[in-house]
């Protein structure tokens, strides 16, 4: 190790996902592997690198603390997989690395809530804007024309209330989320502010406990162009409590992400291919809104240069931060039998791939990962592919104790994205988590090691 490090490289990576992605196991594999690091079990860079000098530091102010300890205890104690993201949250440490000579790595990992995605159309929009992206979301998708039936007749009536406006978008979203469609926007309808997520319910019971907004009294909801030119009090009141979510909600958490310098998306393939085409049409949009609002890449002459020069004669706290590399992660390997895990890189890569080429400055690659396996491989008999796992839910649904290992059959992945097919053709076990019990040894992974050496630069 070289005693002369003389600076500090900042590496400032985001985690992006849509909701139950796997976000928090990821983040929870990584830290386990980087503070108790055997590079026989994860490899940074190179098998000759060390890592020592692990410290944890405090989140930067406005950010929680992301509850490591926490997550990995549900993880063994608990039996069950980490609960959801509720709020923001941040995890800053800093180490040596032995393949760095003068510099030692300041890292801050950001983790967002996959409901507030949903949002990120907002950000240079204002309510009329936002208002006719989702008025054409709606016209355009029969899905959510469906969904939206309570709003689209409310709308269509002379003079609606807006007592009645609120009422009837609030059914309509609470239909979208019945049918495990996932673009819910205000977000903090179907996940409010305080972080509480919205449970399955009847449409009436779920208007009546969530809002549209930061809470009582801010609501608001979409308006077609005849309501907003008809009814320029309610605009106004719509338009400022809109421009307090923006503010408050949205603003904060894409700001932050456009400071990365690295981001990871998790494009959960299994998810999709469960959900039906609706599923994988609706987080298609909203990776794509996400990603324009985010605009990663850089010039791709003086990008480097600035950076260059910014990492020699600036302190890291003023260093500018812009996305340079990009991540599209597949999760839940062990959920896909081994011989169709190359399959699965490749659906992800037909999904997304062109929202990154078409971008200067920017390297983009594609991993196929699992942060904690928890699941074992059993031959195929007969075409049909098996794995062995400690099963989480029976065939209703409902959730088991923690039990023996047992068989089951998987899904095998398609070459590609089929054009058409409905939710339940492919299916993939939910299985108990395997993670060992003593603190300071991380759990099997897959390419997540691959996934840090790309963003971790």
């Amino acid at each position: 190790m070289s005693i002369f490090r003389v600076k500090t490289t900042e590496c400032r990576v985001g985690v992006v996902g849509l909701y139950n992605s796997g976000k928090t196991v990821l983040l929870t594999s990584l830290i386990n592997h980087l503070q108790d690091y055997d590079p026989d079990r994860f490899v940074l860079g190179s098998r000759d690198t060390r890592v020592r000098k692990f410290t944890t530091l405090p989140p930067d102010d406005g950010w929680e603390a992301f509850n490591y300890a926490g997550c990995r205890d549900a993880l063994v104690h608990g039996g069950r997989w980490p609960g959801k993201t509720r709020d923001r949250s941040q995890f800053a440490c800093k180490f040596e690395r032995s393949d760095w000579t003068f510099s030692d790595c300041l890292l801050k990992l950001y983790d967002l809530p996959g409901e507030r995605i949903a949002d990120a159309a907002m950000l240079g929009k204002d309510f009329a804007g936002w208002s006719e992206h989702i008025l054409s979301l709606i016209a355009n998708d029969a899905g959510y024309r469906t969904c939206c039936h309570p709003y689209l007749v409310t709308t269509a009536t002379d003079g609606p209330e807006e007592a009645a406006l609120l009422r009837a978008y609030k059914l309509s979203l609470a239909n979208l989320i019945l049918s495990f469609k996932p673009l819910v926007s205000p977000s903090t309808f179907l996940l409010d502010v305080k972080g509480q997520p919205a449970r399955p319910d009847t449409p009436d019971a779920l208007a009546d406990s969530r809002f549209l907004g930061l809470g009582q009294g801010s609501e608001f909801c979409p308006l077609p162009a005849a309501i907003r030119a008809a009814q320029p009090e309610l605009v106004a009141r719509f338009s400022a409590r809109y421009d307090q979510y923006v503010d408050h909600i949205v603003r904060p958490a894409v700001t932050a992400l456009r400071s990365c310098t690295a981001l990871v998306v998790l494009v959960d393939v299994t998810m999709l291919l469960a959900g039906g085409v609706g599923m994988y049409d609706d987080g298609k949009l909203i990776l794509r809104d996400l990603l324009d609002i985010l605009s990663p890449g850089e010039h791709p002459l003086f990008g480097p240069i600035a950076r260059g020069l910014g990492k020699v004669f600036l302190p890291h706290q003023l260093r500018p931060g812009w996305i340079t590399r990009l991540a599209f992660a597949a999760p839940k390997l062990d959920l896909v039998h081994p011989e169709d895990r190359d399959r699965m890189l490749s659906l992800t890569r037909r999904m997304v791939e062109r929202y990154a080429d078409s971008r200067d400055g920017l390297r983009y690659e594609f991993f196929n990962l699992s942060a904690v396996v928890s699941t074992k491989v059993l031959p195929a008999e007969n075409g049909q592919r098996f794995l062995v796992g400690t099963p989480l839910r029976d065939a209703e649904g409902r959730k088991l104790p923690p039990g023996p290992e047992q068989r089951f059959p998987v899904s095998g992945l398609p070459d590609d994205w089929p054009t058409e097919w409905a939710p339940g053709r492919f299916t993939f076990p939910e299985v108990y988590p395997r993670m060992p019990v003593r603190k300071d040894y991380p759990p099997e992974q897959v390419n997540v090691d691959r996934l840090a050496t790309f963003v971790i630069d």
